[in-house]
């Protein structure tokens, strides 16, 4: 086992090479581009949570991500737009 993967931190996350991410995007119906794309943010964030703790899965973490660019990649009214872009303006605009 490659030790030098193994995130710090008792989580012990394995951090995946691309090409293991680039399958599991592939086994999801996703082009090797989006998993690169996943790969690079997560390789930038030092692959930790927005909090800074280590990612205890990155399946989980990619899981997240896919569903989040699907939803903005698809069709939508502007209202759906507004709510998803400027939530706290959408929110006083429709309590105001």
């Amino acid at each position: 086992m490659d030790k030098s993967r193994k995130s710090p931190g008792k989580a012990g996350c394995m951090i995946p090479s691309l090409k293991e991410v680039v399958i599991y995007f592939d086994q999801k119906g996703l082009a090797a581009k989006a998993a690169e794309a996943f790969f690079k943010a997560q390789r930038q964030r030092k692959w930790k949570t927005e909090k800074g703790l280590p990612i205890r899965s990155w399946k989980t973490v990619a899981n997240n991500w896919i569903w989040m660019h699907q939803v903005a990649a698809r069709p939508q009214t502007i209202e759906v737009k507004l709510k998803l872009q400027l939530p706290a303006v959408y929110q006083m605009r429709s309590n105001g």
